[in-house]
């Protein structure tokens, strides 16, 4: 008989090479399955994140800062209640705006020592209204994965337009 046929040797380097082709495929399916769950997570996230902004700025329209609880926190309604949201008000310190900017140092006229003092105490003056005026809001979604916690934060600042100026740094 003279047929020929496949050897041992040669049938084993064809099912390697089988088996490592498919094994390649099915990470990457499972790389690509893994993106498109955490993008789609990413992106409830986000719109939850955005959400609970909204209904802060909602919430606090219209009132002065004293009015506003500083923390908040919640769980959000079907078919998000996996999703957590908490939400923090804070205040912002400026530093003096123009401290330090205008020497008044060792001036001879009173003149020059006059503006330097004024432009200290406006400095004063706009730096307390400032952090009087605006706080930073962040709100924070959590979430459970695989037994550990996960969150995404996104903050803004907001300014109390009708907050009381004080001459008086």
């Amino acid at each position: 008989m003279n047929e020929r046929g496949f050897t041992l040797m040669e049938t084993m380097i064809a099912m390697a090479i089988t088996v490592f082709v498919f094994t390649s495929i099915l990470l990457v399916e499972s790389a690509s399955l893994s993106a498109l769950e955490k993008a789609r997570r990413m992106n409830v996230v986000a719109m939850l994140s955005q959400r609970a902004m909204a209904e802060a700025e909602m919430e606090f329209e219209g009132k002065p800062f004293k009015e506003v609880p500083k923390k908040k926190e919640g769980r959000f309604k079907a078919p998000y209640e996996d999703y957590a949201w908490g939400r923090e008000i804070r205040e912002v310190e400026f530093p003096n705006l123009l401290g330090g900017a205008i020497s008044s140092g060792s001036s001879s006229e009173d003149g020059e020592a006059d503006k330097s003092q004024m432009a200290d105490m406006m400095g004063k003056i706009m730096t307390n209204y400032l952090s009087k005026a605006v706080r930073e809001v962040v709100v924070t979604v959590s979430w459970e994965k695989s037994g550990a916690s996960q969150s995404f934060a996104v903050s803004t600042y907001w300014v109390d337009l009708n907050s009381e100026f004080n001459l008086n740094p």
